[in-house]
């Protein structure tokens, strides 16, 4: 069982590594530094178009109300007019927003010359990836999301440093996070490990705990006093836990298995260490020999019996009774019966029909039936 518990931790660590790696990888951090104040600030890269390379792109920032007074900072209305060459390479920086989705504002970009595009947020949230329903594969310029504060001071650096002020876009060492993942791989095992032999010492504890006798049941048991004048042949004198004799008035505590000990000594030791006898390893809280029997509701053989010799008895005075009823002659001859040193035999007259059903004849008078009587006696 503990090694069935083992293997699921295991295989949900793992699960959750590749799930990590995989939500990791499709949305990815980057950077964008700028060179005259070295301000970093952290970017979401897009879910479509290609990643930043490993070099870094180093482009100057243009921001797209700049190059065209009517066109919004959305970048929803096509392309537009690409600033002059000493500005490129260059990063357009546009607005979230606007009734055109990411992917039309970078294709929008892509087609006026940009080789990169920033889009900052319009409302004070996280970092959000950019993902696009419609199909992407013309989109080749990398593209970002950076917050809506970062996106307010890349304006303000435009307006106080200058059109076309220098940036780096770098990757972040996150993209692939081969590190981190090798960290978490060896944690992640030694986590579950860590786990389960909790659970293996919090099982111990139980079994422990389950060995040891209750308190109560332990203060039940009887006690004695001793007395060598009352030791007889058989009587230990020594406790075997302690191994001192016992003298004149040393309470002993007496277990079901008749063996007797210090009671301090002993109720330590059960109450401590196990609910078994020292000496013979009975346990004390294991029910007696009768207990079973008495609990289960059931009655001895002996009280079966009686039952079932009551109701014999029964039957039999029940047969007593009918016999008499049927041979009134029985009735009268039994002194005789008593008399005679052989068991006597109950013969019962057969007839074809029972007795109930043959018919009522007048009673014979008092003499007459005497008269029968003598007869049959004869």
């Amino acid at each position: 069982m503990a090694f069935r518990g083992a293997t699921f931790l295991l295989f949900v660590n793992w699960l959750c590594i590749v799930m990590w790696l995989t939500s990791t990888m499709e949305s990815s951090e980057s950077t964008v530094t700028v060179i005259a104040t070295n301000d970093t600030y952290i970017t979401r890269t897009a879910g479509f178009g290609p990643r930043i390379p490993e070099e870094g792109l180093l482009l100057n920032v243009i921001a797209v109300e700049s190059l065209d007074p009517t066109e919004e900072t959305t970048a929803c209305h096509g392309p537009i007019p690409a600033p002059k060459d000493k500005y490129n390479p260059w990063v357009a920086l546009v607005e979230r927003g606007g009734e055109c989705t990411f992917a039309q504002k970078v294709r929008n970009m892509q087609q006026s010359g940009a080789q990169a595009v920033i889009v900052g947020d319009n409302q004070k949230n996280g970092l959000v990836t950019m993902y696009a329903r419609e199909d992407t594969s013309d989109i080749t310029v990398p593209s970002v999301f950076i917050t809506q504060n970062h996106y307010r001071e890349l304006q303000y650096f435009s307006m106080d440093l200058g059109q076309g002020f220098a940036v780096l876009l770098m990757p972040d060492e996150e993209d692939w996070p081969i590190l981190d993942a090798v960290m978490f791989v060896i944690l992640s095992p030694a986590f579950a490990v860590l786990f389960m032999f909790f659970l293996w010492k919090m099982r111990e504890r139980r079994q422990r705990l389950a060995d040891l006798a209750p308190p109560e049941v332990v203060s039940n048991l009887p006690v004695k006093v001793f007395f060598k004048s009352k030791v007889e042949d058989n009587d230990a004198i020594e406790c075997v836990i302690c191994l001192e004799e016992y003298v004149d008035e040393d309470e002993l505590r007496i277990l079901p298995c008749k063996h007797e000990y210090h009671v301090a000594c002993i109720d330590k030791w059960l109450i401590t260490r196990k609910k078994f006898c020292p000496t013979c390893k009975r346990d004390i809280c294991a029910p007696s020999e009768t207990t079973p029997l008495l609990g289960s509701g059931m009655q001895p053989d002996y009280a079966s019996g009686s039952s079932s010799n009551g109701n014999t008895s029964a039957s039999a005075n029940s047969f007593s009774s009918t016999a008499s009823l049927a041979s009134p002659t029985l009735a009268s001859t039994g002194a005789a019966s008593e008399q005679d040193d052989r068991p006597s035999e109950v013969i019962i007259p057969v007839s074809e029909h029972p007795v109930a059903e043959e018919p009522t004849a007048e009673r014979p008078s008092s003499s007459t039936e005497e008269e029968s009587h003598v007869l049959n006696r004869v």
